[in-house]
């Protein structure tokens, strides 16, 4: 079931503009510093603190180059971080106080070469690894190559929802345990090396070479230069895949058997490694320029370093310009035999066990480059995969940022070899090999266009290939959505609103967004103030995997009216089940190139039983017009001055009808943090509307409350029934609210 979505009208609110305006976002030809992140090690693999620049030296292509900028980071695991927690409630903000450092993750299962079996293994190293590794402040990707899974979050507030992201984590390997089973090397070496008619392989495996076989399960001997192809034949042979008839024949019929099945098994191998680079591809895409240390975990059973197949050597580079390490980790664990091993079918049995080791190495090959070229490592033949997981994490925390002006003499895409050394005798460095001197804007745009799944703008079509012709989201808003991480060029603040059921057991959900006006372009001058934004939202199902996504231009006129504290409202409304979503929003200055963007999290309450709205709390009200009742505004927020009246309104759903309508009634009760009620109103009946809906809106004083936190209780009973409901919404007074 797809989610459904509304555009809903656009809820602008009066706005002003600020007297400067910020400079427009460029991207320099030439670079002027050049920073990577080192990891230093001792003899027993431990992160190494406490060291200086003069500790270290730094080498392009050979040549000694001067440090001119040195951090030492150093993130202790327990420690709060100050700025990184989220004030608890409803709004999501990017307005956070800044960090010196922060350590990025992304968890990657390779769940489409995930054998169900191992699916549970799989689960408990993760869930080990969010539970004991990450810090608070630590942001995350879980993703999956088959991308049913893509959550950003950051830690502690959002280890809950990877948690039960984690759990639905499946292995999607087709099952591999039939008769006519073949390994994906063997596919490999028969597809491109053996069934090529080059002069080895296959073409020398033609009946006059091999004795006719004249008994079921008798083998036919054994070819040199044909080897995956000869085993194959032996192994169906013996399971009675081919049986010989007529027996003068039988070698070029279940030769061919064997080439054809093989191709189908190289082609989903094939296809298996493309997902793998194209979600490592768009990890990189989603933190190129993102500041600090950024590892990606890649959980899988390996994939072959196919030549064949290009991307791998390429998506190394992407990701050693984006500064990102791939730590590959063979959930596989200890390896001591493989299935079907025993029908190999070589007349030397000692070569039995290379074989296998053989197989074993080249299934792991890919991953291992990959970890490798990047300045990870590779996690292999073993069963303690979460100790290679904590050891990233304990890599993340402490490492050092170097500085350095690149020498001319290259161009921006000329590949330019790095090399950190540490002075002091013993230690190990774990630094990303080469760079290239191109922009953020041009690796963005190459990583965005090496994107599997492309990331279009909607628009209203009649057919599927009209909605395919329409354009790509800009680079940096596709980017933007994909991770987590808050950007604050454009300040922002978002929440979401749950309202009435609509058919199929869906709510009616707005997402209520406001921009800080001051940091916009203002086009029309002081007498008419213009803004042109585009407005892009992301919410996903967290236990469904499902996405919406809705993109506009929103064109924003103030005409005559002034600014409600110099921000800008809108609101869009989506359609969505209940359970647990989160809604990326990015706002874009479409002059400027600013961004701003946020995650806000939420819960879509079931469409069942007596059930109170998310409250809209503002201190405004909306102008009145004919026929319609007073509303307060739609607003992302929930501070506000200690002055005045608050509205509050609210809405009641699934009260029983009884002969004369639904008899609801409704009390609030407004709270300080400590629990002293400073504001009552006694239970009154909810008059029903026309319509027969049931909606209070109060009038809260605040003239006289000091600052600090607060609680709003908002309880309601149907009287015909007896259930009752209770709700609670925090708030804050302060003078700063704004």
């Amino acid at each position: 079931m797809r989610l459904a979505l509304l555009a809903a009208a656009v809820t602008v609110g009066p706005f002003s503009f600020g007297q400067e305006q910020p400079a427009v976002t460029t991207f320099p030809s030439a670079v002027d510093l050049i920073t990577v992140d080192a990891v230093v090690l001792d003899k027993n693999g431990r992160p190494v603190p406490g060291l200086t620049r003069d500790d270290f030296a730094v080498s392009e292509d050979g040549k000694p180059q001067t440090i001119a900028s040195f951090e030492a980071i150093k993130l202790q695991r327990d420690e709060e971080v100050a700025g990184t927690q989220r004030v608890s409630g409803p709004v999501a903000t990017n307005l956070r106080p800044a960090r010196t450092a922060t350590s990025s993750f992304v968890l990657l299962v390779d769940d489409m070469s995930l054998a169900p079996p191992r699916q549970e293994t799989v689960r408990t190293t993760l869930a080990r690894f969010l539970s004991e590794s990450l810090g608070d402040g630590d942001e995350l990707i879980l993703a999956t190559t088959s991308g049913d899974v893509w959550w950003s979050s950051r830690m502690p507030e959002g280890r809950g929802d990877v948690l039960a992201l984690v759990a639905r984590v499946r292995g999607r390997k087709l099952s591999s345990n039939g008769r006519d089973d073949i390994s994906d090397w063997e596919a490999y070496r028969i597809t491109h090396f053996e069934g090529r008619g080059d002069g080895g392989g296959a073409a020398q495996g033609t009946a006059d070479s091999v004795n006719p076989v004249s008994q079921p399960g008798l083998p036919p001997i054994w070819i040199p230069g044909a080897e995956a192809t000869q085993r194959v034949v032996s192994r169906y042979y013996e399971r009675r895949v081919c049986i010989p008839d007529p027996p003068q024949t039988p070698v070029p019929m279940c030769r061919a058997m064997v080439q054809a099945r093989a191709q189908a098994v190289d082609l989903r191998r094939a296809n298996r490694t493309r997902d793998v680079l194209a979600a490592v591809d768009r990890a990189v895409f989603a933190l190129t320029g993102v500041r600090g240390r950024k590892s990606l975990l890649l959980l899988t059973e390996g994939f072959l370093n196919d030549a064949d197949l290009p991307g791998l050597q390429e998506v190394a580079g992407r990701c050693r310009e984006a500064n990102i390490a791939v730590y590959s980790l063979d959930v596989r664990g200890l390896i001591t035999g493989l299935p079907g091993a025993e029908y190999v079918g070589a007349p030397n049995t000692t070569e039995l066990g290379p074989m296998q080791m053989e197989q074993v190495d080249f299934e792991a090959a890919g991953g291992v480059e990959l970890a490798e070229d990047t300045g990870g490592f590779a996690v292999r033949n073993t069963n303690d995969v979460a100790g290679g997981m904590a050891r990233v994490a304990e890599e993340s925390r402490v490492y050092y940022l170097l500085g350095y002006t690149p020498p001319p003499g290259k161009g921006p895409r000329d590949w330019r070899k790095l090399k950190v050394q540490v002075k002091r005798p013993g230690l190990e460095v774990r630094a990303r090999k080469g760079y290239t001197l191109r922009t953020i804007a041009d690796m963005v745009a190459a990583a965005e266009a090496q994107l599997a799944s492309r990331v279009r703008r909607p628009k209203p079509a009649k057919d599927a290939e009209a909605a395919a012709e329409a354009p790509l989201l800009p680079a940096d808003v596709a980017r933007a959505l994909a991770t987590g991480h808050d950007l604050d060029a454009i300040p922002l603040r978002a929440m979401a609103y749950a309202f009435e059921e609509r058919p199929g057991g869906l709510l009616r959900t707005l997402i209520a967004v406001e921009a800080d006006t001051r940091t916009l372009a203002n086009l029309g001058g002081e007498e008419r103030p213009r803004a042109v934004l585009s407005l892009c939202i992301v919410v996903t199902h967290r236990d469904s995997g499902q996405t919406r996504r809705l993109d506009q231009r929103v064109e924003v006129d103030a005409g005559a009216t002034r600014a409600w504290e110099g921000w800008l409202a809108v609101s869009r409304e989506f359609i969505l089940p209940p359970g647990v979503a989160q809604a990326r929003v990015v706002v874009r200055d479409e002059f400027l190139g600013r961004l701003g963007a946020v995650t806000v999290r939420f819960v879509v309450p079931p469409a069942t039983g007596l059930r109170v709205s998310t409250p809209i709390l503002s201190p405004r009200l909306l102008p009145s017009r004919r026929g319609t009742p007073l509303r307060p505004a739609l607003l992302a927020r929930r501070e506000f001055e200690p002055s005045g009246l608050l509205y509050c309104q609210f809405h009641v759903f699934g009260a029983a009808v009884q002969g004369r309508g639904p008899q609801v009634e409704a009390s609030f009760e407004l709270r300080r943090g400590s629990g002293e009620v400073v504001r009552r109103g006694p239970p009154s009946l909810i008059e029903a509307s026309v319509d027969g809906r049931l909606v209070r809106l109060l009038g809260l004083p605040l003239d006289g409350l000091a600052e600090g936190d607060y609680e709003l209780r908002l309880r309601v009973e149907d009287k015909g029934t007896g259930e009752t409901q209770e709700r609670v919404e925090p708030l804050r007074l302060t003078t700063r609210a704004s």
